[in-house]
C-alpha cells in the first residue's frame, strides 16, 4: 500500500462531522498512516433530539428521523453523499457509526445493484436511484461500528433473497455487548443479513468505538488482510 486509504466517515444521530472526528480520536490517530479519513455532515436536523439551544439543534444532524417520511429522507442522504463522492472522491472505503452504519449499508446495497445485472427492481423510484449512482464505484471496504439493520422495505429488496443480493463488500463490523442504544443483536442482523463473508466483532462496552491498543491491532490487521487490487 503506497498511499494512505481515502475513507468516507458517517456519523451517528445527533452527530456531526466534527463531533464524529473528535470522537473518533484515538482511531484516527493510531491509523493515521494507514487510512485517510473524510468527515461529512449529514443534511438533515436530527428532530428526535431536545437540545438545549438553536446552535446545538442546528448542529445535530441525521441521516434520516423514524418521525419523518423515513425514505424520503434517506434518498436525499444518498443523494447527498453521491455527490460527495463525485465531487470528493474516489474514496476506497467507508467508516460507518451507529446510523451512519445503517446509512453505509443502504448506500453499498444500492451501488452494488447499479454494477450488477441483479438491479432490476418493480419498484420505479427505486430502479431509478440505482441508476443515479452507476457513475461512483463501490467502495473496497467498510468498517461498521454499533450499527443496525435498517428496517426499510426498499433495502429489503436490495439485500434479500439469494447470496448475491447481499452486499459482497470485505466489512468488519464491531458491536457492544452492553449498548443500550443500539441492541449488539441488531448489529449482528447487519452483518448476517445483508452482508456476505462479514467479519464479526464483539467488545464488552457499549455505544462507542472501542479505541483501546487490542482493538487497534484488530482494525490495522482488518485493514491489512484486504485484497485492494480490483
Amino acid at each position: 500500500m503506497t498511499r494512505p486509504l481515502r475513507v468516507l466517515c458517517l456519523h451517528g444521530y445527533t452527530q456531526n462531522g466534527q463531533t464524529f472526528r473528535d470522537r473518533m480520536g484515538p482511531f484516527r490517530r493510531s491509523l493515521k498512516r494507514t487510512l485517510d479519513p473524510v468527515f461529512i455532515t449529514a443534511p438533515h436536523i436530527a428532530t428526535e433530539f431536545q437540545p438545549d439551544s438553536k446552535e446545538e439543534a442546528s448542529e445535530s444532524r441525521a441521516w434520516w428521523n423514524r418521525s419523518g417520511n423515513v425514505w424520503s429522507e434517506t434518498v436525499q442522504s444518498v443523494r447527498f453523499i453521491h455527490k460527495v463522492m463525485r465531487d470528493a472522491g474516489p474514496f476506497d472505503g467507508i467508516v460507518g457509526f451507529s446510523q451512519g452504519s445503517g446509512m453505509a449499508a443502504i448506500l453499498m446495497a444500492l451501488m452494488q445493484a447499479a454494477h450488477t445485472q441483479n438491479s432490476d427492481h418493480s419498484d420505479a423510484d427505486l430502479q431509478a436511484l440505482i441508476k443515479e449512482l452507476a457513475d461512483c464505484p463501490l467502495p473496497k471496504f467498510a468498517m461498521l461500528f454499533a450499527g443496525f439493520y435498517p428496517e426499510l422495505p426498499q433495502f429489503d429488496a436490495l439485500v434479500s433473497g439469494p447470496k448475491e443480493c447481499k452486499i459482497n463488500v470485505p466489512t468488519l463490523h464491531m458491536v457492544g455487548k452492553t449498548d443500550a442504544i443500539v441492541p449488539m443483536e441488531r448489529g449482528q442482523q447487519l452483518a448476517t443479513q445483508a452482508f456476505v463473508d462479514a467479519r464479526l466483532l464483539v467488545h464488552e462496552g457499549g455505544h462507542f468505538v472501542p479505541g483501546n491498543a487490542a482493538w487497534r491491532k484488530q482494525y490495522q490487521e482488518f485493514i491489512d488482510g484486504l485484497d485492494l487490487q480490483h
